[in-house]
């Protein structure tokens, strides 16, 4: 394998803090990637002092954020077979992690893509999603994942979907391209993000979700899944309000807000 067949894709925010611990467990890896690209959403704590030499600066294009948009404008400059896009918060420690990834979709025209999860007991081992169980939630992750770059250009992620752009795109992966994705576990994952999953990001995650990949969460069955687990009593206080939450905002999205729809174009 030559190592110079993927880069790296990685959007910045103020990571000076975590960019480095990252950067190391790449570069630890046994196939290194052959160049870093960075999308910069206007960092001020010195983040691109620490990026590599060499690699690509991109700084983000837009009004308002969008992590999807943020990915698009790096995926623009993307140039190698593949791509590894991972958050600026996250590390591998296994330093055959990224090889076994490669080795992957190298040998297996049907991955389109392959993605590491926390689930880091045991060797390294993968399980194989495609749309027979796609749960809308266990597609690509683009906290760390290893995709086809010529899928990416043929289909880049919807700037409209505002969280789980990874699972929107996942699905039009199985759906019109008919590909799986590899799930890997035993990567040594870890995610250093000090907000870590804040109740707000789950919830637009959610949203998202029902939004643009399972309608069927906006049905009443669904909902009344969503409306028991708010008053069981096994489930506790935090996990009460977001449900809660959720309820509401899958009823108003059901009843009073315009449907949106057109997946995968």
């Amino acid at each position: 394998m030559d190592p110079a067949r993927y880069s790296v894709l990685i959007r910045t925010f103020n990571s000076h803090a975590t960019l480095p611990a990252t950067i190391a467990s790449l570069t630890a890896q046994s196939w290194p990637p052959g160049g870093y690209l960075f999308v910069d959403s206007g960092s001020t704590d010195g983040t691109l002092d620490v990026v590599p030499p060499g690699s690509t600066i991109h700084h983000y294009i837009g009004r308002a954020f969008s992590y999807a948009a943020s990915l698009n404008q790096g995926i623009a400059y993307l140039e190698t077979e593949f791509a590894l896009i991972i958050s600026s918060h996250t590390v591998l420690e296994n330093t055959e992690a990224i090889a076994y990834a490669l080795n992957l979709l190298t040998e297996d025209e049907a991955v389109g893509a392959a993605y590491f999860c926390l689930e880091d007991e045991g060797c390294l081992s993968h399980l194989l999603i495609d749309r027979k169980n796609f749960t809308g939630f266990n597609g690509v992750w683009n906290t760390c994942a290893v995709v086809r770059t010529a899928l990416l250009k043929k289909r880049a992620f919807r700037p409209e979907v505002f969280s789980a752009e990874d699972q929107e795109w996942s699905a039009w992966l199985f759906d019109v391209e008919g590909k799986s994705v590899a799930r890997i576990s035993g990567g040594g994952m870890g995610y250093m993000n000090p907000r870590k999953h804040p109740l707000r990001k789950r919830l637009n995650e959610n949203i998202a979700v029902a939004l643009y990949v399972k309608p069927e969460m906006l049905g009443f069955a669904y909902l009344a899944r969503v409306g028991y687990r708010v008053i069981r009593p096994v489930s506790g206080l935090k996990e009460r309000v977001f449900n809660a939450r959720l309820l509401f905002s899958l009823i108003s999205y059901r009843f009073f807000e315009p449907r949106l729809t057109s997946r995968y174009y």
